[in-house]
Order: C-alpha cells, then structure tokens, then sequence
C-alpha cells in the first residue's frame, strides 16, 4: 500500500505531472521510475537520497509496511480549481495508474454579455 500526498505548485515553468503509476512499491512518474522496494518497514529515505525532484519530502515506509510519499504537482493557475489547488491525499491499494487531480481543469470565465436593447428607446418611441 502507498499513500501519495501531493503538493501543487503553481507553475507555468516546471513539467507537468502527466502520469502517475504504481506496481508493488515502484512509483512511475512521467515514464520515470523510482523504487522502494528496499526500504525496511520503520525506515525512511531522504528527500536528497532519492535523487529527484518529483519527490518534496522523506519517502517513509511504516512498520506496517505502508510506503508514504509527497510528490510535486505543478499546476497551470489560469486553469486550477480547488481539486488541484488542495487536492486530496491518495491511498493505492493495487498496481495500476493513479489518478492526477491536474486531470479536471476548471471551466474558462464566462464573459457576461451586453444586451443591445435595454428598453430605453422603445419606451422612447412610444412617447412620440
């Protein structure tokens, strides 16, 4: 089992997370896979020990055998609602992918439309 937090940057710069998967303990991110099926329950690898910047903090393996992990999560401000902006901690539980909170973008602004005729001069007409 691993619980994946993620923590969201707003960035126009930074790769998108654009695939997340699981097998076993071996997280795929973008194509790009990282394994930690060596770490020992109670144990815990360095953020700097894991040689990556996909991953923000410790990655920690509890006695009971549940692999934790933060992992970054650049978004797009102009297009973010609140799902990616704060989005919610993932338990996986079976090999397969994991889906991306970046994967629901949120609706353009809708521009509100000037009506032509408010009235006014058709009330106009009628007084002459």
């Amino acid at each position: 089992m691993i619980n994946i937090r993620f923590s969201p940057i707003a960035s126009t710069t930074l790769e998108p997370l654009k695939s997340l998967s699981v097998k076993g303990y071996a997280i795929t991110l973008n194509g790009e896979v990282f394994d930690f099926t060596e770490l020992q329950p109670g144990y815990q690898l360095e953020q700097v020990d894991i040689k990556s910047d996909w991953f923000v903090d410790r990655a920690v393996m509890s006695f009971e055998g549940v692999l934790s992990v933060a992992i970054l999560m650049p978004y797009d401000e102009t297009v973010a609602t609140d799902a990616i902006r704060f989005p919610e901690s993932v338990t996986v539980t079976a090999a397969g992918p994991v889906e991306i909170p970046t994967d629901h973008p949120a609706q353009p602004p809708v521009t509100p439309t000037v009506e032509d005729n408010h009235g006014l001069l058709s009330e106009q007409e009628n007084l002459h």
